[in-house]
């Protein structure tokens, strides 16, 4: 069945509701299975760091909704407690289709039918075991179900793929990496199968990690 984006109010605002904040601390054993087939080559020589783009995919512009950013850094810094050594760079954002405008009839909102969200949180340092952090991620969300691996790109470790639903009904899919020295996730709001939002996850990846100076 064909995945439909639901109609009604838009997107900006509705996050509030959204189930995909990670924990680090969370108890008991998650019932969402780890990407363990996930494929895995060979890591970048040198070190990376993660730069946050101006322009995401060339097009898409950075949110100014606090609710949605503090998501994502809410992810970023919990991913922080995953590194061996302190971060070496950090990144906890969200980027919409079209620049967000404020009124007194709708508050913060996108102004086009394209209600689609991307969230990225992603750190940089040293992972001792990125196939354990990689699980341990996805165990710290527990709503996120269909979990499996998918190619990680050039850039190499591992990765792995999920979906889920906020609280509102709107569709969420959500991708993982992790390596020797980056974790991230890209959180897909409101995206249709047609979107391959699994596909489009390596390229924001590619444009999100640079090597280290």
């Amino acid at each position: 069945m064909t995945r439909k984006r639901p109609a009604g109010p838009t997107i900006v605002g509705a996050l509030t509701s959204t189930i995909l904040l990670f924990t680090t601390g969370c108890s008991g054993q998650s019932d969402t299975p780890a990407p363990a087939a996930a494929t895995q080559s060979s890591p970048p020589a040198a070190a990376m760091r993660i730069d946050k783009p101006a322009k995401l995919l060339g097009t898409w512009t950075e949110s100014v909704d606090r609710v949605i950013r503090g998501q994502a850094e809410q992810n970023m810094d919990n991913f922080k407690k995953l590194l061996a050594t302190g971060p070496t760079s950090a990144t906890g954002t969200a980027y919409v289709r079209a620049e967000e405008v404020s009124s007194r009839e709708r508050g913060l909102h996108i102004p086009s039918d394209d209600q689609r969200v991307i969230l990225i949180s992603a750190v940089s340092g040293t992972i001792t075991d990125p196939t354990a952090t990689l699980d341990k991620i996805f165990a710290g969300l527990p709503k996120v179900t269909d979990v499996g691996s998918v190619v990680p790109g050039p850039l190499g470790g591992l990765a792995g793929c999920g979906t889920g639903q906020a609280g509102t009904g709107i569709p969420v899919d959500v991708c993982v990496w992790s390596d020797q020295h980056t974790i991230g996730m890209v959180t897909f709001m409101n995206f249709t199968k047609t979107d391959d939002p699994r596909g489009v996850f390596g390229q924001i990846r590619a444009e999100l990690e640079r090597p280290a100076r």
